[in-house]
């Protein structure tokens, strides 16, 4: 409990110490990214209109995405649904504690409804849904690093990013390989003492599963670059809309590293804060001159996953019955952790 807590307030104060670096950067060029914002709204509204067009896209994708993974654990449910679910957790990520992380337990409660004798594969496709995306992420990073040659000055940024890519690759292969986890010594002393040994090799099993289903996994990677470069694009559209004539093959690295950024569990409000900081600090050197444009910038993205965010609030207030999603989401992690203990206790 104390351990928790802990965590709790360091993810506070590192959230509120990425709100105040956010306005102490903004408040200087306010006035000017005030100005800037209603040019864009007045004179290139259309590349605003684009932009929010490009996160539809994303979402697409990315139910298109989680229903592939499903659907290889004989989860089949209509794409409908599934955007559904997917608009849901995407609320909940935007606006509820926990960001990310508490959009996806909400998504593994609901779906985990969706099954009667598969619920800890439904919640795994979330998990390893996740996984694709920052392998997609590292992929689209691979190309912006070879159309970039010569042209990027963030050298150092970019080999962390790889450098952490190729630890995972390997982490993953391990994972993916039995045989070899059983030669590992510690690997076997851990799971002979690790609790609830029934249910993590269910879960093990269900990751493990997808090294039957290649097809699905090179899907999903390639829909989890086409979100990343359609995400890219989004940023372009913004940026060029406020006046900034950057080149497209350096958003491919910048939006790159702000969403590498981003993945990281480090606020309480999931990407808010730690996004916004990432845009602004990324884009400064970019904006040369204009203090306005980084500010304007990460403001409007916000906007955008908030709107598409209250389409998501939409569909869990009006269609949620339609769904058979009755249930209250504020205790869908609470709910979703007894159900499973109570399976573990049965079996």
């Amino acid at each position: 409990m104390k351990k928790k807590l802990l965590i709790l307030l360091v993810k506070i104060a590192v959230g509120t110490a990425l709100v105040s670096f956010i306005v102490w950067k903004m408040a200087p060029g306010w006035d000017e990214s005030k100005l800037i914002i209603r040019e864009l709204f007045e004179y290139r509204a259309h590349r605003f209109v684009a932009a929010v067009c490009c996160f539809g896209l994303v979402v697409f994708f990315g139910t298109y995405r989680w229903r592939l993974l499903l659907r290889a654990h004989q989860v089949r449910l209509p794409f409908l649904q599934v955007l559904r679910l997917f608009f849901v957790g995407h609320f909940f990520s935007q606006f509820m504690p926990g960001g990310i992380a508490g959009g996806d337990i909400v998504k593994s409660f609901y779906v985990s409804t969706r099954t009667d004798d598969r619920k800890h594969e439904a919640v795994t496709t979330i998990f390893i849904d996740r996984i694709i995306g920052v392998f997609g992420l590292f992929g689209v990073l691979i190309i912006a690093v070879i159309v970039n040659l010569g042209f990027f000055g963030y050298g150092n940024k970019v080999l962390y990013v790889l450098v952490s890519f190729g630890a995972a690759t390997l982490g993953m292969l391990l994972f993916f390989n039995k045989t070899l986890l059983k030669k590992i010594a510690i690997v076997t002393k851990i799971a002979e003492r690790i609790p609830y040994k029934d249910f993590v090799a269910r879960i093990y099993n269900a990751f493990h599963h997808y090294k039957d289903h290649k097809l699905v996994l090179l899907l999903s990677f390639f829909l989890s670059m086409a979100i990343h470069l359609v995400l890219a694009m989004m940023v372009y559209f913004i940026a060029s809309g406020l006046g900034l004539s950057t080149p497209f093959r350096r958003y491919l690295i910048i939006v790159s590293l702000v969403n590498f950024v981003g993945s990281v569990p480090i606020s309480p409000l999931g990407t808010m804060g730690t996004l916004d900081g990432a845009y602004i600090y990324f884009f400064q050197s970019e904006a040369t001159g204009e203090s306005g444009i980084p500010g304007a910038l990460a403001l409007i993205i916000r906007l955008i996953y908030a709107f598409w965010g209250f389409v998501g609030l939409f569909v869990w207030l009006f269609l949620r019955s339609q769904m058979g999603l009755d249930g209250p989401a504020e205790t869908a992690g609470q709910e979703l952790e007894e159900t499973t203990m109570d399976e573990v206790r049965n079996d």
